[in-house]
């Protein structure tokens, strides 16, 4: 049986063009600078001539977990599966809009999980922030680590990265600091506890960093509840 591309009822037709070429491989194209990528995408049918006999068909009860296992291994990526090969805990979360590969690790995790990378290679911690995911939904502190080589010429392709997200409970939101890893955690830490009460524990001088210390609230938490009037501050 025939299948007719969507695209030759409006272009034409062309008969060198085989439809399902396209569900062989995708090309995924990162963001401006950054290397290509290419994932071989599952399959999920059967091509003409490969059903028949030997076609073999999950049993009762398992496609649901095939499929799972099939999501998990296009989701884990180089840095996801070297962290599982060492015992290390993580959860892959695909890549974002440049390619760089997301990663779910536990509050009690973080600290292993970051010492390891360090010794990877990535010795730069470029940015270290946090959001709300929903009113009444997780905290989530992020890190972007980088791999700064110190001999990586200015015309050489960019380097390596890896996103970090920490989903912590909104009641309780707690995970250690990375200060003792990354000193650029400093007051990237600070304000991202000033702006959504995320306790960083172990940072040496964890205090609010844009708001008075008297200011009441996490401004940027989505439940927030703007204040009808302002105090004036000392400018002195």
């Amino acid at each position: 049986m025939r299948v007719a591309c969507p695209r030759a009822n409006v272009r034409g037709k062309n008969p060198g063009m085989d439809p399902r070429e396209g569900n062989r491989r995708t090309k995924r194209i990162q963001g401006s600078g950054h290397r290509s990528r290419w994932t071989d995408r599952p399959r999920t049918r059967a091509t003409e001539g490969e059903a028949g006999e030997n076609e073999t068909k999950p049993e009762p009860g398992q496609e649901g977990k095939e499929g799972e296992k099939q999501e998990e291994q296009v989701l884990a990526g180089q840095v996801s599966r070297w962290l599982e090969g060492r015992g290390l805990l993580s959860k892959g979360l695909g890549f974002d809009h440049q390619g760089v590969e997301m990663l779910d690790v536990k509050a009690e995790d973080l600290i292993p999980v970051c010492l390891a990378l360090n010794a990877y290679g990535f010795n730069y911690l470029r940015n270290q922030c946090g959001y709300d995911s929903e009113p009444g939904g997780d905290l989530v502190s992020v890190y972007h680590l980088v791999k700064m080589d110190p001999d990586m010429d200015q015309n050489d392709s960019f380097p390596e990265e890896v996103c970090i997200k920490v989903f912590l409970p909104r009641e309780d939101p707690r995970v250690p600091s990375v200060f003792w890893i990354w000193k650029t955690a400093d007051f990237q830490e600070r304000e991202t506890y000033d702006m959504y009460g995320i306790i960083y524990e172990g940072h040496p001088d964890l205090k609010r960093l844009l708001m008075p210390e008297n200011w009441e609230g996490w401004p940027l938490r989505k439940d927030y509840i703007t204040p009808d009037f302002y105090e004036l501050q000392d400018a002195y």
